[in-house]
């Protein structure tokens, strides 16, 4: 019997590993950002991390119906994906979606067990509920750019001008766009926050809410300063050679400053935690 279920649960944890590693193939073939593909690998660790320490649950009593509705499921997104392409917004389901079939294929919806397994299907969730937010958070948070960098630049001793959502200096200057405004990073590092709660959770909501607010500030405050930088170096867009505004605007210059937030955030939930852990 233990040899039975012990056999099960590796089967699970196969599957469940060619669902990540299928997902994470996926989306560098059809050549999703880089942004998208680390968020989707922080996902899937913390998936493959949050089964590996609750374990695998796994329920002998599925009932007919449900394995007809998870076949169903299940034969939808292989139809739907056969016609995915580049830029189609499917390919963002298709980890919840996959993940759904496999937790119904293996719990029974009226076992407790069904709740254990919430956790992981909110955590395949941010991915799509990323790209959704992203364009009314970056309504909100454009301004504020807009206006900080403009406001960095003069008290600097940079001299600039603003209109609008563009800042001109020296003659030229940057357009501070919805992709520019920091609210994919924000969404980035808000997903790595969640993910870290799932996996070490926090005592109380409290304490996420501070780290959320801390992880803002992070992660806005290195984006100003990219945004800066940008103004200043604005002059180099197109060069010939080497140039220092493309490197940050579109080249990989620019996940320095992602890097840097996350660093920042990552450290600043180890210390709530610890802290947390050492007053229990």
């Amino acid at each position: 019997m233990l040899f039975i279920n012990n056999f099960k649960m590796n089967l699970s944890k196969f599957i469940l590993f060619i669902i990540l590693s299928l997902n994470i193939y996926l989306l560098h073939i059809f050549k999703i950002s880089i942004f998208d593909q680390i968020l989707n690998l922080m996902i899937s660790y913390g998936l493959f991390n949050y089964y590996s320490e609750k374990k695998f649950f796994h329920d002998d009593n599925i009932n007919i119906f449900q394995i007809i509705i998870t076949f169903i499921l299940l034969f939808s997104i292989l139809y739907r994906s056969f016609w995915l392409h580049s830029g189609d917004n499917f390919i963002y389901l298709l980890l919840p979606l996959s993940l759904i079939t496999f937790v119904l294929l293996n719990i029974n919806i009226n076992s407790i067990n069904i709740r254990r397994n919430l956790a992981p299907i909110s955590i395949s969730l941010l991915f799509p509920l990323s790209k959704l937010l992203f364009i009314p958070l970056a309504i909100v948070i454009n301004p504020f750019s807009t206006v900080f960098t403009w406001l960095s630049l003069n008290a600097f001793g940079f001299y600039s001008v603003m209109n609008g959502q563009e800042i001109f200096y020296n003659d030229t200057g940057i357009n501070v766009t919805f992709n520019c405004s920091g609210s994919g990073q924000i969404l980035f590092c808000f997903s790595a926050m969640i993910i870290l709660n799932f996996c070490l959770p926090l005592k109380n909501k409290k304490l996420l809410l501070i780290q959320f607010y801390r992880a803002f500030l992070f992660t806005f405050s290195a984006n100003i300063v990219r945004l800066f930088l940008l103004a200043i170096f604005s002059y180099t867009a197109d060069s010939d050679g080497f140039s220092i505004f493309d490197y940050l605007h579109g080249g990989t210059g620019g996940l320095f400053f992602s890097f840097a937030s996350m660093l920042l955030s990552c450290e600043s939930y180890k210390r709530i935690y610890l802290r947390n852990f050492q007053y229990e």
